[in-house]
């Protein structure tokens, strides 16, 4: 058995022919630039999921605050509701009664 015929026989045995091909795939890469491309897409993808957490995150926080407000928003209405049962007056139906999704509902 020659040189060239124990190295083939070697390399197919212990695996050796796919690590070569996982080398070659890699230098031509490596050569017609496709490698730095892939990493500057997989760099891109990164910067665009952290700036999504970040977005998501301010929007949440937009949600919170809208939330806290139209809270107080009810409470304060409630109060004055209350004020108006403790005078006497009857101040008639909630304003969300009357709502365009009712009216809707009524039609169908």
């Amino acid at each position: 058995m020659d040189t060239a015929q124990l190295l083939v026989t070697v390399l197919g045995a212990g695996g050796g022919g796919a690590v070569l091909l996982a080398l070659i795939n890699g230098l031509i890469k490596w050569l017609s630039g496709s490698s730095g491309r892939e990493r500057a897409k997989n760099t891109d993808l990164i910067s665009q999921r952290r700036n999504a957490i970040l977005d998501r995150d301010e929007a949440e926080k937009d949600r919170d605050e809208a939330d806290k407000k139209r809270r107080a928003a009810d409470e304060y209405a409630s109060s004055l509701r209350r004020q108006l049962i403790e005078n006497g007056l009857t101040p008639g139906a909630w304003p969300y009664e009357n709502t365009i999704t009712k009216k809707i509902k009524e039609q169908e």
